[in-house]
């Protein structure tokens, strides 16, 4: 962009207020930019570059002693970061600027104030953030004061007009060429006079373009003789051209004074002071020069038409005055553009469709409905289409456009076993055999039985039920009416769908879908085929019992089949052939066997899994295979986990979980430690086994059968005693010869209110549990061990009466006993 044409751009935006302080608040942002450059260059404040300690005055005198202009704030940020300012730097400043309550720097000194309003393109800021908005609605037309991209500035690329006219400021290029060359450039002064070298004071002010250079050529001509001759030539065009002021008024979103680049118009000021109010016309906007109206200006031609013909250039102390609205209409629904428009006497509700962009494709073309103020109450109106153009619109008129139903008038539809279901037109399918010839129905339609749905005349639903190749062959038909609805049923839908089962000793149990035709061995190959364990020599069929005649109940659940599978060749394997819903069940061979697991851990040589020999393999068995307990392996706290089919109470789990705890603290090993953590399962229970006894005595009571999942817990001797549940302090307690239970409970100190210390019982580390026995009044506590678990049962504290229902319950005694009393004395 040229010199000029960047002066005129950044002019535009320059705002001028008779109000010192509203100037200041709307050139915070400008504010901010002049004195963040003159930080920028100066490097930092007196003092240091603080932002907190950096006064309002410090402040203040950049403003007014630097005019830094032309940088975008992009190249002042660069700036920054080379001069390693910080983001929370920049951050604070903008809040002491916006703290400010001074006069702009724009309102100093004359000489000043062109540039220090000037900025470079992409540092404009919008004079409206957001289009204004009335009960939900934009104003019309609001929006384009909020778009960068629309500003009607003047286009200063242009040539020169000729009918320019010519005034102080402006600045002009004078082009002497042919025989003589000479250039000049001249600003227009003051009192309207430019001073041309040998000739003097020529005065332009008031001309036009092509009226200064008749009178150039003229006057020049004394020491350019070839200007008369032809042999020179004379061009005048615009250099910088100068700032005119305009005010403002009525209206108008920021009122007041203006200093636009003089080729600017109408739309430009208005743009600039953000447009009118929500009160403001947007089609009676006044031009007054010389105390006269000189045009009306109706944004509404622009937007609409694009027509800008009265948008007239400015003129310096023209005034602009916006008028509030004298009518205005809300549209609503099915339009493309839901807006409040202003209106004027010319325009009738279809202008303001129009005005709206015309109806929505699913609008209801029939009819509007309008909603108008009336003197006491409201009116409604309903306009039809073929009257919109006579029909006259008031203000506050609130227009909307219906959409169009949800129905067909000349639908039906049909589904189910057809080709092509759907919806189809009444206009040229009339008969259900049409519809049946275009939907064309499928191999596996239920033909006996479809139905037709349909509404009566009284909206009471009726069916209508067919048979399809009656339909298709024209022995039946049936005339269509809208919103009929056939469905022509699949085999599928209306029969169970027939399927067989194998369970049992087979790869991949499951149901299978039946066919005509399968045998056994098909069935069993669809599940995956035979386990290695399975017994071909009985598989077992289980077929439904189809007496569907029959009125008795029959005391039969279902028919059993023997097959032989073990030879695919036999007569009896083949000939078994699937009826639906056989359930196939395949056996596992007595003789086969798959390996049960146990486990042993803790302190034995040699800890882990072992797979049991029979099913007559014990506990002292699997101890001697383990190489035996370690040399810290404690025999009585053994216990054994073993798999029930009974859920564990919460007694069971906190002793699981404590006696679990107990061992994991014997272990050193990590991995020890983690496995006996992993152990608790929903599924198992402590057996109480005597290790001891066991190693001493095989074969004894206590050397239990082993079962599958057994695990064997060894822990190492816990020379401690632990206290549960009823004490002050449950505590791990040393464990010393001749310990009793009281002891235990008056170290852990006492029983809590509510323990029970007569129903103590203890639980020892192989898991048995001894309670405290009762003889008249003696209490015969268990004998504590090393690793005993001492729990203190807790009962339930019913809660105490208050004073006042102590109060209550005494008071009607009370009244209840003077009652009687009275009684007493009146039988008497």
């Amino acid at each position: 962009m040229s010199e000029r044409g960047e002066a005129m751009y950044f002019s535009v935006i320059s705002i001028h207020s008779n109000s010192v302080i509203m100037n200041f608040r709307k050139k915070i942002p400008l504010l901010f930019l002049l004195i963040f450059s003159s930080l920028l260059v100066t490097a930092q404040l007196p003092g240091g570059f603080n932002i907190d300690q950096c006064t309002d005055q410090q402040l203040m005198q950049y403003v007014q002693s630097n005019n830094l202009s032309g940088l975008s704030e992009a190249d002042l940020e660069a700036k920054a970061r080379e001069k390693g300012l910080s983001a929370d730097q920049i951050q604070k400043l903008k809040t002491r600027i916006q703290s400010l309550n001074l006069p702009a720097a724009g309102n100093q000194q004359e000489g000043k104030k062109e540039e220090s309003t000037t900025r470079k393109p992409g540092t404009y800021i919008l004079p409206k953030s957001n289009p204004d908005y009335i009960n939900g609605l934009m104003i019309y037309g609001s929006d384009i004061f909020t778009k960068e991209n629309l500003t009607f500035e003047p286009n200063l690329n242009i040539p020169t007009p000729r009918n320019y006219t010519l005034g102080a400021g402006d600045e002009i290029k004078i082009d002497i060429y042919g025989f003589s060359d000479k250039s000049q450039t001249l600003k227009v002064t003051p009192d309207g006079y430019i001073r041309y070298p040998n000739i003097g004071p020529v005065k332009l002010a008031g001309l036009s373009i092509d009226e200064a250079k008749a009178k150039l050529t003229s006057m020049l001509s004394r020491i350019y003789p070839g200007l008369k001759s032809g042999n020179t030539s004379l061009q005048l065009t615009l250099g910088q051209i100068r700032t005119i002021k305009v005010n403002l008024i009525g209206e108008i979103s920021k009122p007041g004074s203006y200093s636009i680049p003089s080729l600017s118009t109408i739309a430009n000021a208005l743009y600039a002071a953000g447009g009118p109010t929500k009160i403001g016309s947007y089609r009676n906007i006044e031009l007054v020069r010389g105390g006269k109206v000189i045009a009306k200006f109706d944004l509404y031609d622009y937007l609409m038409k694009g027509d800008l013909t009265q948008n007239k250039v400015l003129q310096d102390d023209d005034v602009i005055k916006v008028a509030s609205y004298t009518a205005r209409v809300e549209i609503r629904g099915a339009i493309k553009r839901s807006a409040i428009y202003e209106i004027d006497n010319a325009d009738h509700l279809d202008n303001v469709l129009n005005y709206a962009g015309g109806l929505d494709d699913n609008a209801n073309k029939e009819f509007v409905r309008v909603s108008r103020f009336g003197q006491q109450t409201k009116e409604l109106f309903t306009v039809n289409a073929n009257d919109a153009k006579s029909f006259v619109l008031q203000t506050g008129d609130n227009v909307y456009v219906d959409s169009i139903a949800n129905i067909f008038k000349n639908r039906v539809s049909i589904k189910g076993a057809v080709y092509y279901e759907g919806v189809y037109s009444l206009d040229k399918i009339l008969t259900l055999k049409d519809l049946l010839a275009i939907a064309k129905p499928k191999e596996e339609a239920f033909k006996e039985r479809a139905v037709l749905r349909r509404l009566q005349a009284d909206y009471t639903p009726e069916v209508i039920g067919f048979n399809v190749d009656e339909v298709l062959n024209g022995r039946f038909n049936v005339t269509l009416n809208r919103e009929d609805s056939i469905h022509i049923y699949p085999y599928n839908e209306i029969k169970e769908r027939a399927k067989v089962q194998v369970r049992g000793e087979v790869n991949s149990p499951s149901e299978f879908y039946y066919a005509k035709g399968m045998l056994v061995q098909d069935a069993i190959l669809m599940a995956g085929g035979y386990k290695e364990g399975a017994s071909k020599k009985l598989v077992e069929v289980a077929r439904r019992i189809r007496d569907t005649l029959s009125t008795q109940e029959s005391p039969l659940y279902s028919i059993i089949l023997s097959v032989d599978a073990s030879n695919a060749g036999s007569a009896n394997a083949l000939n078994t052939i699937l009826q639906p819903f056989d359930i196939i069940s395949v056996r596992k061979a007595p003789g086969y066997k798959e390996q049960v697991s146990v486990a042993i851990e803790g302190e034995v040589i040699y800890p882990g899994s072992y797979a049991i020999t029979s099913n007559q393999e014990k506990l002292s068995d699997l101890v001697k295979r383990a190489g035996g307990l370690k040399q810290g392996g404690y025999a009585p706290g053994a216990f054994l986990l073993r798999k029930t089919f009974e859920n564990l109470s919460v007694t069971d789990t906190v002793i699981l979980k404590n006696k679990l705890a107990t061992l994991k603290s014997t272990f050193t090993d990590t991995a020890k430690a983690r496995a006996a953590d992993s152990t608790l399962r929903d599924d198992m229970k402590i057996v109480g086994i005597r290790l001891d006894d066991v190693l001493n005595n095989p074969g004894s009571i206590y050397d239990v059968i082993l079962q599958e999942g057994d695990i064997i817990k060894v822990p190492k001797k816990v020379e401690t005693v632990q206290t549960f549940s009823g004490v002050y302090f449950p505590k791990k307690i040393i464990y010393r010869y001749g310990l009793s239970i009281k002891q235990v409970i008056r170290e852990s100190g006492g029983v809590i209110p509510g323990g029970q210390r007569r129903r103590a019982y203890i639980v020892y580390p192989n898991g048995e549990v001894k309670t405290t026995k009762h003889f008249l009044f003696v209490n015969i506590y268990p004998k504590v061990k090393p690793g005993s678990e001492v729990y203190v049962p807790v009962k339930a504290v019913g809660k105490g009466m208050s004073t006042a229902e102590i109060l209550g319950i005494t008071t009607g005694l009370a009244t209840l006993a003077t009652m009687v009393i009275t009684i007493s004395n009146l039988t008497k």
